[in-house]
């Protein structure tokens, strides 16, 4: 691929990511909430999380087998884009809590065609001098467009217009105009695969990626006490805390803010640091986020722990998209990226389905209050133990 063709390649895969970023952001954050508006209980928000979570990153290990073998990454880009975009236009018309639910889940699995595709298409296209420089940039472009499209649904129903529909039409628009960026501008990249084998998934060996493997379980207990916090969160904030649409929105955008904030210092550096120490002091640090829930839920004190977090989310982030690079085969990473988001998919599930059933239990003899604090503590210490562990990858 000569220079020009590179650089227009590189930089319609900057643009769908932004356009993802804002597809996401104008939907996610407000599809637990919505699941709230529809009558959803605290263990069918639990449901939502675990089911959505787990749908993502289960089938991503399909998709990204299937993706690598073929060699049609582009392809899975594109289909993928197209109808998980379709599926907000009919949540428009949804008014049940478990059709509503059923139609996010397969927003999940459609959604999942293109992350593996994305990564594995990315690390070909990328020069391998400029993997951190590029992942870096995609997280940096990633919490932009989240803090816009959030920005955008919160000041919309603030202003007394329906965020909710506001929302799922930038996210459809958005996820289409991305699909139809990567369809002109990236077509199939020759590769040279002589020296190389794909993976069969009945002879897939651990052992012969042992720090990969590492990496993979310390995410995936990590990602259970983080997801434990997801249910959570959104129970507190709607009933505990009582925040409306708009103030929701406002802890979105200061996440984010802090987050590009927080990549942008690092810029000029990423390249000279230790990751899994980076990702050692950023989940370590993470551990502080629901004790601020469990303690003081009131805006000003929320403001205050999203802008702290942001920014060790967006090292985490960004450090774990680097590790999977520097640490897989360039042939099989759709494969391998699928199998950690697989492991730490299901670590979500269990998490988030633990606490929402959880929360529900333990509500029978305690308050709302005492009970969250106590599912609060217990994701804190794993959290904080988890990320102490990740040193061992050094």
């Amino acid at each position: 691929m000569n220079q020009l063709k590179n650089n227009k390649v590189e930089f319609a895969l900057y643009t769908k990511a932004l356009l993802d970023s804002i597809h996401y952001g104008a939907s996610s954050p407000f599809i637990p909430i919505y699941g709230v508006e529809l009558g959803a209980s605290p263990i069918e928000i639990g449901l939502l999380y675990a089911l959505t979570n787990f749908s993502l990153n289960f089938f991503q290990l399909i998709w990204g087998y299937v993706s690598d073998k073929l060699r049609q990454h582009v392809l899975f880009i594109v289909l993928s884009g197209i109808l998980s975009s379709l599926i907000f236009i009919i949540l428009l018309f949804t008014r049940s809590s478990s059709i509503f639910i059923f139609l996010v889940i397969l927003h999940s699995i459609i959604g999942s065609m293109s992350i593996p595709a994305f990564i594995a298409y990315s690390s070909q296209a990328v020069d391998r001098e400029r993997w951190r420089r590029f992942s870096e940039n995609v997280n940096s472009l990633n919490y932009a467009g989240w803090i816009t499209a959030t920005l955008t649904v919160g000041l919309t129903s603030h202003l007394g217009l329906n965020g909710f529909t506001i929302g799922f039409l930038i996210a459809a628009m958005s996820g289409i105009l991305g699909t139809v960026i990567i369809w002109i501008f990236c077509k199939k990249l020759e590769t040279d695969y002589t020296n190389s084998k794909l993976t069969s998934l009945k002879c897939f060996k651990f052992s012969t990626s042992s720090k990969f493997l590492n990496f993979v379980l310390l995410s995936t207990g990590f990602g259970f006490f983080l997801s434990m916090a997801w249910p959570l969160f959104t129970i507190t904030l709607t009933k505990v805390s009582n925040l409306t649409l708009f103030e929701i929105s406002i802890l979105d955008v200061v996440y984010g803010l802090s987050a590009v904030f927080g990549l942008a210092l690092l810029r000029n550096y990423f390249n000279m640091l230790n990751i899994p120490r980076i990702l050692s002091l950023t989940s370590s640090l993470m551990a502080f986020t629901p004790l601020v829930y469990a303690v003081a839920p009131q805006l000003p004190y929320l403001i205050a722990i999203h802008v702290f977090v942001g920014v060790f989310s967006a090292y985490y982030d960004a450090a774990s998209l680097t590790y999977i690079l520097e640490n897989t085969p360039i042939e099989e990473r759709g494969f391998y990226s699928a199998l950690y988001n697989l492991s730490v998919g299901s670590a979500f599930l269990a998490g988030s389905l633990i606490a929402g059933y959880a929360l529900e239990l333990l509500q029978n003899s305690w308050t709302l209050f005492h009970a969250l604090a106590f599912l609060y503590l217990i994701t804190a210490l794993g959290r904080l133990v988890i990320g102490l562990l990740y040193r061992k990858l050094c």
